[in-house]
């Protein structure tokens, strides 16, 4: 019986691990959501009818770029606090073990992989731009900043943390109790396009590609032995994607600085999903897979902290 839980070194099994956190990160949001809730129902009770206090809330945390900023904070605290107590209680491990290595020490990671992110997605949208799949409504001369563009930044940082620590730092580390990394990053990807299944619009290449962008950030955890350059590539690609050019960020609407027209759904452009669920993002992510194949395997560094294989 206790093989079901335990492997052959006596730890908790990966699946295991996996299940717990994820249903401690979804009971222990929930909770906060309804402390949200509560607290937002005393701040706009003040001049509003009680029969349309539920309208007002709901409405300004999916309407306005505070509300959904403070939305995603309340979620990615729920999820933090889950880890934490997944990592003392159960793994035994820090931050540092999965991969949030000091960024003191590798900056240059997380900043290539801002760099990297921003590279990628700016050249979708030219490619679009360029054979009149998309037009903008405003030139690109004539940028439009609103609310949306400052929230957006904090927004999708946290997105970016909560999302690697979780679907590579977490999830790869447990995985690979099978030693079997490669099958770790494929399984750890599957699921990371799993958790997009309800999103809004979605397409069946949409959530293909987010297997393969899976794939790329686990591909960089091996080779840099740190997260950053997945967060750094994760927040910009976002951001980039949403709060500069407009496009729905995985079927999530935006409010770019640009405004587009999408003037054609196909595969190109991936439709109301966004170009995420086009082809032209699968070549990106290619020529991103290739750039990470070239880059050199890198020692532990002086971090002391992931180590995707025994031998590294």
């Amino acid at each position: 019986m206790a093989k079901i839980f335990k492997n052959n070194n006596n730890e908790l099994r990966s699946g295991w691990k996996l299940v717990s956190i994820m249903a401690l990160y979804i009971g222990i949001s929930f909770v906060l959501q309804i402390i949200l809730g509560m607290v937002l129902g005393v701040i706009f009770m003040k001049g509003t009818d009680l029969s349309s206090l539920n309208d007002s809330i709901n409405n300004f945390i999916k309407n306005s770029a505070g509300g959904l900023f403070l939305s995603q904070f309340i979620d990615a605290a729920g999820f933090i606090i889950a880890l934490i107590i997944m990592l003392k209680a159960v793994d035994k491990k820090s931050f540092r073990n999965i991969g949030l290595t000091s960024i003191g020490i590798d900056f240059k990671d997380f900043g290539a992989g801002l760099l990297f992110g921003a590279i990628s997605f700016t050249a979708i949208f030219i490619v679009l731009l360029l054979t009149k799949n998309i037009s903008l409504q405003n030139s690109l001369g004539s940028p439009k900043f609103s609310s949306y563009t400052c929230w957006g930044i904090g927004l999708f940082i946290l997105v970016g943390f909560k999302e690697e620590l979780l679907s590579r730092g977490y999830s790869i580390t447990a995985l690979n109790q099978m030693k079997r990394p490669w099958l770790s990053i494929l399984i750890s990807s599957l699921m990371f396009s799993a958790l997009h299944l309800l999103n809004p619009n979605v397409k069946a290449l949409g959530l293909i590609n987010i297997v393969f962008v899976g794939i790329l950030f686990g591909y960089m955890f091996v080779k840099t032995n740190n997260l950053w350059m997945p967060i750094g590539y994760h927040i910009t690609w976002n951001y980039f994607q949403g709060n500069v050019f407009g496009f729905a960020v995985s079927g999530n609407e935006a409010h770019g600085i640009y405004n587009i027209n999408v003037l054609k759904d196909n595969i190109l452009t991936g439709g109301a999903f966004g170009p995420e669920a086009g082809i032209l993002t699968t070549i990106v992510i290619a020529i991103g897979i290739l750039v990470v194949w070239s880059m050199p395997k890198r020692n532990v560094s002086g971090n002391k902290g992931y180590k995707m294989y025994e031998n590294a």
